[in-house]
């Protein structure tokens, strides 16, 4: 089969960063760490199941994978060559003797978190033992190679291909009355979902989310679906995501980012500006919100959530970072709280402890949300492979919200 494969080689990233600056198709091709491969299928594993991608979303992380973007921390808890892509519906096409509960044929969202209860690990450690499964002690141990995630794991394969391994722990059935474009959709929501019910405001707060990619919709689909009232606004530097911000997101009020662009927030947050010495950006003082989503990850998108938050304010940390020069001052000066949140595992919802997962499917099945309208894109695997990738390095310029792949047979 055809597989689009990630290749950890140190002569393959030097070449591939000097090409780069002169054209993006270097990022993708014969000499990238990025490319097209042949490869047999995964040989099913006791307890696992093969899964064929029916769609497969081509996420912000396997973007930033792709161009050499993804800080190299996190190298020793993945394993190489590995096939990228997470974010996939697929069809279970055949299981192991040891899988109870599911059979083929069966539709089914994917989890992608390879934690201890994945790895065969036994007793689980802690973290997964209270199911905090994103917070794994063991992502380097087990009957498989280290990675924390499929896509970044080489004994699982991964969703940009005709077929990828889970774990029967990992796979989570599709009711029949949510569509492809929905389910494809999940993962990412339950991101949005554990982000925010980990940190849930009140209804008398004044939120910002920073940033209205996918990550930041997701945000903002899960504050409206779980109830929250809070008034939101929401912060980009593109009017076109904005506006969807408030028309599907649940936005109160869409700022675009540009140089004065806090005087549009001065009254709403109750902020007095300053501007210190040898600083471009002004100091806001004296308001601020209550708490803000970051879902960027970039160093002046997280200035300028620190910025934002109120003295005594919250700011969760979504977007993916890699290598970035913050000034933390903030956070000692107004005493921050700063949270990080990765993925999704069990919460506590409605007195309740489950899956974000089985959250997300049945609000999808009882139409209490609907994600369908963020995918923009659709291409043909793996005949358009580059040119998917090429819109999606480029979202503004092409008007991408989320873009899929579909599969061809082979």
């Amino acid at each position: 089969m055809q597989a689009l494969r990630f290749h950890a080689s140190i002569p393959r990233y030097l070449t591939t960063k000097l090409l780069g600056k002169i054209t993006p198709l270097a990022y993708y091709n014969f000499f990238s760490p990025t490319k097209l491969d042949n490869i047999p299928e995964p040989e099913i594993l006791p307890g696992w199941v093969k899964v064929k991608p029916i769609l497969t979303g081509i996420c912000g992380s396997d973007i930033n994978t792709i161009l050499l973007q993804e800080s190299p921390l996190l190298e020793p808890l993945c394993s190489f060559p590995s096939v990228l892509g997470h974010e996939n519906v697929g069809i279970i096409s055949e299981i192991s003797p040891e899988v109870k509960n599911i059979k083929k044929g069966d539709r089914i969202s994917l989890d992608p978190i390879l934690s201890c209860r994945v790895r065969g690990i036994s007793p689980l450690c802690q973290n997964c033992t209270n199911g905090d499964f994103v917070l794994c002690n063991n992502f380097d141990k087990g009957n498989i190679n280290p990675g924390f995630d499929i896509g970044w794991c080489n004994s699982t394969g991964g969703a940009f291909s005709s077929a990828y391994l889970a774990h029967q722990t990992q796979v989570y059935r599709v009711p029949e009355n949510v569509s492809d474009l929905n389910a494809v959709l999940v993962e990412p929501f339950t991101i949005g979902l554990h982000a925010v019910i980990r940190n849930f405001p009140k209804d008398s707060d004044t939120v910002i989310v920073i940033g209205t990619g996918v990550i930041g919709l997701m945000v903002l689909s899960a504050l409206r679906a779980l109830g929250s009232k809070a008034k939101i606004i929401a912060l980009d530097t593109n009017e076109e995501r904005g506006k969807l911000a408030v028309e599907k997101g649940g936005a109160n009020k869409f700022v675009k980012v540009g140089k004065y662009y806090y005087n549009s927030l001065a009254n709403e947050l109750k902020i007095r500006k300053y501007k210190p010495i040898l600083e471009k950006k002004p100091l806001p003082v004296g308001g601020g919100a209550d708490m803000i989503y970051e879902c960027v990850g970039l160093s002046n998108t997280i200035e300028d959530a620190l910025r934002l938050t109120k003295a005594g304010g919250k700011l969760v940390l979504i977007g993916n970072p890699h290598r970035i020069n913050v000034d933390w001052s903030l956070v000692w000066a107004r005493e921050l709280q700063i949270v990080g949140s990765f993925g999704s595992c069990m919460e506590t919802y409605k007195s309740k402890n489950e899956h974000a997962f089985d959250i997300a499917l049945r609000m999808l099945s009882n139409k209490k949300v609907d994600l369908s309208w963020m995918i923009t894109h659709h291409f043909r695997f793996p005949s358009e492979y580059k040119k998917a990738l090429k819109y999606s390095m480029k979202k503004d310029k092409y008007h991408v919200v989320k873009a899929v792949f579909t599969f061809e047979n082979e």
